[in-house]
């Protein structure tokens, strides 16, 4: 008390003093240097401002701060109350904390110092916006008011919901408030857009339209469930009113009614996702049977069955399409045709796309081409086309079966050496086992004389795949063939396009009943071939044999010339005689080897050589030494030679030498000659058969010359005739000479000479015709 006595007393001299005259009043350094000391002593306690100027003590300081959170409405910053009241932040801070603690009014947050005046008044505010828009979120407010967000939930609206706000939170989210009247505003224009709603709509376009929040939306959802359902409660979810349900299920009795079926695109359309399962609770008492993209009725299914039952008992066909609906697609008609076709029915139907034919229908319609079948075998038969086919299929199996004989001399090698790398190992027991096994392993089917033919075919077939060779194939009738003859048939039931379907299917069935037929054929064939082999063969036998004995009674005649005439008539008797003997081995030997032998006329020596060279091996060397000597034999022994060597190659025999038939033979010659020359007219020819007639009965034997060989006999005959006989001979010669040399020419002259020469000839060949006639054989020794 004593210190503030005296603080006292010198307050009242300091303010004596400062009211004294200018004499007695302190200078500003003086009052500085006694303010100075009385803090130092501790005396007062001031706050300097921050210019030094002034001081302010706490109390005052208070003051100051509260005049200017009053005058700043309730809140200000303590930043900018230092600034304004000049004095330091740190003891503007402390000052605000302590008339926080001791003022439960003021609160101190985020260096703002606030009073509860002013909380009220932004209560106040709050609840203005909540009238104004009926709805408020903290962090709008947050925003507006800087203030954090918890603060302004808990001190300023839940501090004074329904005292000064008056609002309802929302129990989804406690940061949203809103009015009653907001509520009920935003139910009445979803309650309005949902009853206009009379299709499925999303979410989202609902929120434009009626531009309600998603919350109030989704809350309101739940208590209007009598006016529709929604798929998921979010902008990207449907919302479906019932209305639309109920025209969804009334759509699609009225569909099923009419059609007897609904597709599922069509109901998909109509925004149902399980279209299955919908269907079926539309129409809970219908049979329904569910197909890959649709829905049939039995009453359709029921129509189909009855259509097919008709059509197999009257053997006809059944176009499906003609009974179904047209929106039907031919995937789901081939599901109706599954679903219908029992067993019993497959048997005796064909399906080609939509059309049903009955077995018996199709057999009728293919009753045309049994004839053409019966007509390409013959065909192939007579052509052997077929019997290529046979001979090849025939090599087909040789190569396979000496494939298979060289895998198992492969496999006897290697069981071979096995035993020798194995087999001083032991004995016994395992020698014996050991045997077993390679036994068992390199049997490839052989195992004793059981079940060959069976081993075998697999042999050939494992044998066939491991040469990867394709087996002989002939196609002895087309499907192309098949298709016109049906299509006829098909025609008049307007089923022409199922032609080449009907023949493709038939194919296979006609192609192995033309085998079949042809194979027939081909053993009739082979039957009557073997008759007509062994007749051929009897026959050719004995042309041979006749051949064969003409070409050596006419070497005897040939023999009586000299030799340049000799080589002359021998080259013309194989020409002739020769080579007939040479083509008729050629023949038999081609038929023989089933070589090619439609050859023009008589063979060429190209012809010759060809069915040499390709006949089998037993014919080939005999047939190629004729062949070589019909044109290279100096004496007819040499081709007699090989024509016998042929002949026993081709299993021919030789007839023995009977000169009594030799003389017959003879005889019938000169008789047939003489019958010829009684027939004749042509001078040339008179002389030619004269010549041989006079030449055979002289000699005794046979000559075959021909025209240019006349000069010759008739200079062989000189020693014959007689003079008178020579002169005539020699003159018919002459002018028959002249006659071929006047032909050639064209001049009258030469015309004038023929005609005489002819007139000549016709008065000398009854003279000749009479000398051949009766000359007979007077002195001559025949040539044995």
């Amino acid at each position: 008390m004593a210190d503030w006595d005296e603080i006292k007393r010198l307050a009242a001299d300091f303010q004596k003093a400062q009211l004294s005259t200018g004499l007695q009043r302190l200078s500003e350094r003086n009052c500085i240097e006694i303010v100075r000391l009385l803090i130092e002593k501790g005396l007062i306690d001031v706050i300097y401002t921050n210019d030094g100027k002034e001081y302010l003590t706490q109390d005052h300081l208070k003051q100051e701060v509260k005049d200017e959170l009053y005058v700043r409405g309730g809140r200000v910053n303590l930043i900018e109350l230092a600034r304004v009241l000049n004095v330091d932040f740190g003891k503007i801070e402390y000052t605000a904390k302590r008339l926080v603690e001791k003022d439960p009014n003021l609160h101190l947050l985020l260096g703002q110092l606030i009073e509860t005046s002013y909380l009220q008044r932004v209560a106040s505010e709050i609840n203005q916006k909540l009238v104004q828009y009926g709805e408020i979120h903290i962090g709008q407010l947050t925003t507006t008011y800087d203030l954090p967000t918890d603060f302004i939930l808990n001190k300023i609206v839940l501090a004074n919901l329904h005292k000064v706000i008056f609002a309802k939170q929302d129990p989804t989210n406690a940061h949203i408030f809103f009015t009653q009247s907001y509520i009920a505003r935003n139910k009445a224009k979803i309650r309005g857009a949902l009853a206009a709603i009379t299709k499925p709509t999303p979410i989202s376009v609902i929120l434009n339209l009626t531009d309600v929040p998603a919350r109030i939306l989704y809350m309101s959802l739940n208590e209007m469930s009598s006016l529709g359902s929604v798929t998921v409660q979010s902008p990207a979810g449907q919302y479906i009113p019932h209305v639309y349900q109920r025209m969804q299920a009334q759509w699609v009795k009225d569909y099923f009614k009419q059609n007897g079926h609904i597709m599922y695109e069509t109901v998909t359309k109509l925004g149902v996702s399980d279209v299955r399962s919908f269907v079926q609770a539309q129409l809970p008492d219908e049979k329904l049977v569910q197909l890959k993209n649709c829905i049939i009725g039995n009453r359709l299914i029921d129509q189909v069955k009855d259509s097919m039952d008709m059509c197999v008992t009257s053997n006809s066909y059944l176009d499906i399409s003609t009974i179904l609906p047209s929106s039907l697609s031919d995937d789901n008609i081939e599901e109706i045709l599954t679903h219908i076709l029992t067993p019993t029915i497959r048997k005796q139907t064909y399906v080609f796309g939509m059309v049903v034919l009955t077995v018996n229908f199709m057999d009728e319609c293919v009753k045309g081409c049994l004839e053409l079948v019966n007509e390409h075998a013959k065909r192939a038969v007579e052509s052997g086309s077929y019997q290529k086919y046979i001979a090849e299929k025939s090599i087909k199996h040789q190569e396979v079966d000496h494939g298979v004989m060289e895998e198992e001399k492969a496999d006897k090698r290697e069981e071979r050496r096995k035993k020798a790398s194995t087999g001083k190992g032991g004995g016994g027991a395992q020698g014996r086992e050991t045997k077993t096994k390679s036994t068992k392993k390199h049997a490839r089917g052989t195992r004793g004389n059981v079940s060959d033919s069976d081993d075998g075919g697999e042999i050939h077939t494992n044998a066939s795949n491991k040469k990867g060779g394709k087996d002989p194939h002939i196609e002895l009738i087309t499907a192309k063939e098949i298709a016109k003859v049906v299509e006829k048939t098909l025609e008049p039931e307007g089923l022409e396009m199922l032609a080449k379907d009907v023949a493709n299917h038939y194919f296979p069935i006609l192609s192995k009943q033309a085998l079949v037929k042809a194979h027939e054929l081909y053993e009739q064939s082979l039957q009557k071939n073997n008759q007509n082999r062994r007749q051929t063969h009897a026959s050719i036998q004995e042309k041979l044999n006749t051949l064969y004995n003409d070409i050596r009674l006419y070497e005897k005649g040939l023999k009586l010339f000299p030799a340049d005439v000799q080589g002359q008539l021998l080259k013309y008797l194989l020409k002739t005689f020769g080579t007939d003997a040479c083509n008729e081995l050629c023949l038999y030997v081609a038929s023989e080897c089933n070589l090619n032998t439609n050859f023009n006329a008589p063979l060429t020596t190209e012809q010759r050589t060809k069915i040499a060279n390709d006949s089998g091996p037993e014919y080939r060397s005999h047939l190629q030494t004729l062949c070589k000597a019909l044109s290279a034999s100096e004496t007819v022994e040499d081709f007699l030679d090989k024509t016998e060597k042929t002949m026993q190659a081709c299993s021919m025999m030789l007839k023995k030498i009977d000169k009594k038939k030799d003389r017959n033979l003879i005889l019938c010659h000169k008789h047939g000659l003489l019958e010829q020359l009684t027939n004749c007219t042509d001078p040339a020819l008179v002389l030619h058969l004269a010549v041989l007639i006079i030449f055979t009965i002289s000699t005794q034997t046979m000559l075959h010359a021909s025209g240019r060989h006349v000069s010759a006999i008739l200079t062989f005959l000189q020693t014959v005739l007689s003079t008178d006989d020579s002169k005539v001979f020699n003159n018919y010669h002459d002018l028959v000479l002249k006659l071929l040399s006047t032909e050639s020419s064209t001049t009258e002259e030469a015309k004038a000479n023929a005609e005489d020469i002819t007139k000549q000839l016709g008065e000398l060949t009854p003279v000749v015709k009479n000398i051949a006639g009766n000359f007979k054989k007077a002195g001559v020794t025949p040539v044995e």
